[in-house]
């Protein structure tokens, strides 16, 4: 069975229908809060495999006008009525001109042309206006369903030029075609002539000619005007050099033309200042900075929802997998056969452990005649019994020893817990029986850290098994137990961590800071009491730190290395930040661990504990990995 998770949907081998067919329309919810995403500048940042070209190439002429053909089949028909709310679409078909550019390494060589100033801009710009001219007759053509360069003679544009323009006025699509290539073949030359001295610069305006052509021409094709709202597609802005990425951001921000604009790059692009101030850019001079994966932190339930989407959509055409959902395929419980019997043990174990702790102790004798009695499956009364075993450890913990005639009462013992404390006795309890805990809907849409390729990475190694078990039972619906979604889940962790100093930059240096960050919140987790319940993913520094960190001026140099490695780990989403969190009257940054990196250290995939640590540790953890840690624990 062919694994339909393996499929990279936005790539331009898939065709428009099967990428259509994949697109999960819960996508499209990051939009609900712009005014007009279609008229105004939109940034979409993230991590590598966010979504970002996939939410792109949706708006391009292709897809929207399959959308509209196919709106009647039920698996599109939540897409079509995404399109319409946010204004692509409407009933009779694409309401836009989706015009798309994918940048490559190859602008960056331009650098190298002339003294890397004005001269290396201008060509810079000259491409980009060639590059949008050609883009916008390709969707012209696309719209209509006509074939490009073949075809372009169909296409006409009028505009008013503005001063200094070279694009002409009144030209057919053949004329057009004739002025972008003579540029590119211009621009070609310069880079074939080592740096272009000798070769004349591509004539173009001063300005970026072609965003204005496109935001005002009247564009017609063999059929009449084409009266739809132009939006320009920027893709992949991080295979730009930094001046060649701040020249366009500023140009288009400042055009402030009735055209769309949607810009799409990794954070990798930003500046540590900018990583480490989430959200400082939003709302200044351009409608909204979409950070794919923080939008779907603030939005969970639809986060999980547009995963199964995903899941779904990919899992119901597979061979032998016709009709069915992925996730009803992943059993959300362990099997009682495989299990009852081990957490039976487990609460012989912890009583006879509790009995050892407190002995005869009249303090806690109600509470664990309160356990005795406790109803239900093996595990239910396992998780009981460790959930009082924390109790205990707290109570007898606390500094001012009680009586051990004040007895505690069962109402005490109802007062005490809670939902927090049952989720680390669930944490405790799996670590010490050695049952599995990464398995269900749920902490699959959990371990994918809100990046949508995470997720399908993670889905298509379940989907593996599931396709070899439905192979070799025909005619039966096969579930994959909660022992063997762990196993592969943690797995797929690990592969992850071994994949680390490929994926980020001084990948070994950011393995040893995230190995000290995984040894100290393990240890904060297990500890007896539980203090931080479910238990410690992530690390807090105060915002007064945050600003050192960005503006430190001369107290930057000595946490230079640590502003860029945490910046690195933020724009590979291996670090999670929440920006003003408040605490006990003081704002701080959360760092969190990306959660597949949880399941490999055996943590909780909750949100709720941190530690505040200072930039002398942080530092020290960066420059020693897990011995930093370990030395301050034997203190």
């Amino acid at each position: 069975m062919r694994n339909p998770f393996r499929l990279r949907a936005s790539k331009r081998s898939v065709h428009d229908e099967q990428f259509v067919r994949l697109f999960a329309a819960g996508a499209l919810d990051l939009l609900n809060d712009a005014e007009d995403p279609l008229s105004g500048v939109v940034f979409l940042r993230s991590a590598p495999g966010g979504g970002k070209t996939t939410l792109l190439r949706l708006l391009t002429p292709g897809p929207l006008r399959k959308v509209v053909r196919m709106q009647d089949d039920p698996d599109i028909r939540p897409t079509r009525d995404a399109l319409i709310k946010v204004g692509a679409i409407t009933a009779d078909g694409p309401a836009i001109l989706g015009v798309m550019i994918v940048f490559t390494n190859e602008y960056r060589d331009l650098e190298e042309v002339g003294d890397r100033g004005a001269r290396s801009t201008g060509v810079f710009r000259a491409l980009v206006n060639a590059r949008i001219v050609l883009a916008t007759l390709r969707a012209a053509l696309e719209r209509s369903e006509r074939s490009y360069p073949d075809d372009v003679d169909q296409v006409r544009a009028t505009w008013q030029p503005i001063d200094g323009a070279t694009l002409p006025a009144n030209a057919s699509g053949a004329e057009l075609h004739k002025w972008a290539s003579s540029i590119e073949e211009s621009v070609f030359d310069l880079l074939d002539d080592l740096g272009g001295e000798g070769v004349p610069m591509p004539k173009a305006a001063s300005q970026l000619e072609a965003l204005h052509w496109l935001a005002t021409a009247r564009l017609s094709d063999a059929s009449g005007p084409i009266e739809l709202k132009r939006v320009l597609l920027l893709d992949d802005l991080q295979f730009l050099s930094d001046n060649q990425r701040e020249w366009l951001k500023e140009t288009v921000t400042n055009a402030r033309l009735s055209c769309g604009v949607w810009i799409a790059e990794r954070l990798e692009a930003l500046p540590p200042k900018d990583l480490l101030a989430q959200g400082a850019l939003e709302k200044r001079d351009y409608e909204g900075d979409i950070r794919l994966e923080s939008r779907w932190r603030d939005r969970k339930v639809a986060y999980v929802k547009f995963v199964d989407q995903i899941a779904d959509l990919r899992a119901r055409d597979a061979d032998g997998f016709q009709g069915r959902n992925f996730s009803p395929a992943l059993a959300e419980e362990l099997d009682p056969v495989s299990w009852d019997s081990i957490f039976e043990n487990q609460c012989l174990v912890i009583e006879q452990r509790l009995l050892a702790r407190v002995g005869q102790q009249q303090r806690y004798q109600e509470w664990l005649a309160a356990r005795r009695a406790v109803s239900g499956s093996p595990r239910d009364r396992a998780l009981s019994w460790r959930e009082v075993e924390i109790l205990i450890e707290r109570d007898a913990a606390k500094s001012q020893r009680a009586f051990d005639f004040d007895a505690l009462t069962e109402d005490d013992l109802s007062d005490k817990g809670n939902a927090s404390v049952k989720a680390a006795a669930e944490v405790f309890l799996s670590r010490e029986a050695k049952a599995p805990i990464y398995f269900g809907r749920q902490k699959l849409a959990m371990l994918s850290s809100s990046n949508a390729d995470q997720f399908v990475e993670l889905a298509g190694d379940l989907f593996e098994e599931l396709a070899a078990k439905t192979a070799m039972r025909r005619g039966t619906d096969s579930i994959l137990s909660g022992e063997r979604q762990h196993f592969i889940l943690k797995r797929a962790a690990e592969r992850r961590w071994e994949g680390i100093p490929r994926r980020v930059p001084r990948g070994y240096e950011a393995r040893r800071f995230l190995e000290a960050l995984g040894a100290f919140c393990s240890a904060e987790t297990y500890r007896p009491t539980a203090p931080y319940p479910p238990g410690v993913t992530g690390f807090g520094i105060t915002m007064q730190d945050r600003a050192r960190l960005i503006d430190g001026g001369r107290e930057l140099a000595a946490f230079a290395e640590l502003r860029a490695m945490l910046a690195a780990l933020v724009s590979q989403n291996l670090l999670e930040p929440t920006l003003d969190y408040k605490n006990k009257g003081e704002s701080l940054i959360i760092f969190n661990l990306n959660r597949i990196l949880c399941a490999h250290f055996d943590l909780p995939l909750g949100y709720g504990g941190w530690r505040k640590k200072s930039l002398k540790e942080l530092a020290d953890w960066l420059a020693r990995g897990r011995a930093a840690v370990t030395e301050r624990l034997l203190v």
